[in-house]
């Protein structure tokens, strides 16, 4: 191979990345900058005052004034709706493991799981606030209860969605219960899991911000709910707009592992 083929493949090779992450960015940068078009332009032709609706401008201006407890507000709550989710999905996941590999257990406790998540998870709010305490630990054990069902019902369709001939080939080369679980069943189930825990970053987040409108001493649920009593509506722009970026982020990662992870 000579030189310059040499030097040219690296730089198509940079030259490919950038095209694809280009298109790739592109379109949701497009969609954020006709976004903050509109609002301004709203803002602008119905002459709104800042308390129905501040300007992007006013809530970085804001958001850059107290940039300390702002941090502060943002670590507490994605603490909280990352630790009820990791705990929820692991939760979710062991447990459609064992209602397929113990069909008993199914019987027995779904209904229990059910009846637990056939109220929304706000309502048990107060209680769990009077049980747990007004700090995360309250919202971190709420989530994992609607986190850990979510994932549960896809892991629990993605397990029993196998062929059963395939099933069947397995075992008559004396493949196991646990054999078929782990080379076929689970890998089956990972777009249904996958589907399951993007639902569940959404829930997360969701639950972690009201659950701190409810009862907290910190957080962005909790910054949105005093800056409202305090008639500072600037700041709880700026609260809304960190909770939306820190879910986009947090959805993000996960669809990028759930692309690594299913492949095919």
């Amino acid at each position: 191979m000579s030189a310059d083929a040499r030097i040219t493949m690296p730089a198509c090779s940079i030259q490919t990345r950038a095209v694809r992450l280009f298109d790739r960015l592109y379109p949701p940068v497009l969609a954020g900058l006709l976004l903050l078009a509109t609002w301004e332009f709203v803002i602008w032709w119905f002459k709104l005052p800042n308390f129905v609706l501040p300007s992007p401008a006013e809530i970085l201006v804001a958001a850059a004034n107290d940039p300390q407890n702002l941090l502060h507000d943002t670590i507490t709550t994605i603490g909280e709706a990352l630790g009820g989710y990791i705990a929820g999905s692991l939760l979710g996941l062991t447990v459609a493991i064992v209602f397929v590999a113990a069909p008993i257990m199914e019987r027995l406790f779904m209904p229990l799981y059910v009846t637990i998540n056939s109220v929304p998870m706000v309502a048990y709010g107060p209680l769990a606030i009077i049980w747990l305490g007004i700090g995360s630990f309250s919202k971190i054990a709420l989530i994992l209860f609607s986190v850990s069902y979510t994932v549960l019902i896809n892991a629990l369709a993605g397990l029993r969605s196998c062929d059963p001939a395939a099933i069947a080939l397995l075992r008559t080369f004396g493949a196991g219960r646990w054999t078929i679980l782990l080379k076929l069943r689970i890998p089956a189930a990972l777009p249904w899991i996958f589907n399951g825990l993007r639902v569940a970053v959404v829930h997360s987040m969701i639950l972690a911000i009201v659950l701190e409108m409810l009862g907290a001493n910190a957080g962005l649920g909790w910054s949105i709910f005093k800056s409202t009593q305090m008639m500072n509506f600037v700041e709880a722009w700026v609260a809304v707009g960190m909770s939306v970026i820190v879910s986009l982020i947090i959805y993000s990662i996960v669809t990028r592992i759930s692309r690594w992870a299913v492949w095919w």
